[in-house]
């Protein structure tokens, strides 16, 4: 017998300029979890009195989006995990394509083995 399970979804922020990621960690000092949300222009934003404030903006480290003409880009800030001891020691972990490259993998030359490539890896 299938059980019935009533479920819904609530509005939590408005306004979050491209969301890519979003998590909860308890900030060193505090004693209760907060959401934070990283958004591909460079922000992450954490929870603070029913509303949203910056914890840190990158914007000015990461590539700018759309500068290829288009309106679609897979690139900026896109990842953000905090260290497990995060409340002990602050670390947390950012993954975002650098101003002044043409984001992650575009460096000069190649990679050897190249996973692209079958014949230069060792099977």
């Amino acid at each position: 017998m299938l059980a019935t399970i009533n479920a819904g979804l609530r509005a939590i922020a408005r306004g979050i300029d491209l969301p890519t990621a979003i998590t909860g960690a308890v900030l060193p000092g505090d004693a209760f979890e907060r959401l934070f949300i990283a958004t591909q222009p460079g922000e992450i934003l954490y929870q603070v009195n029913g509303g949203f404030d910056t914890f840190l903006d990158i914007g000015d480290r990461v590539i700018r989006l759309g500068a290829g003409g288009g309106g679609y880009d897979e690139r900026g800030l896109l990842g953000l995990a905090f260290h497990p001891e995060f409340r002990e020691n602050g670390l947390f972990y950012l993954h975002y394509s650098a101003r002044g490259t043409q984001g992650p993998g575009a460096l000069p030359g190649g990679f050897l083995p190249d996973p692209c490539r079958s014949e230069t890896l060792r099977l």
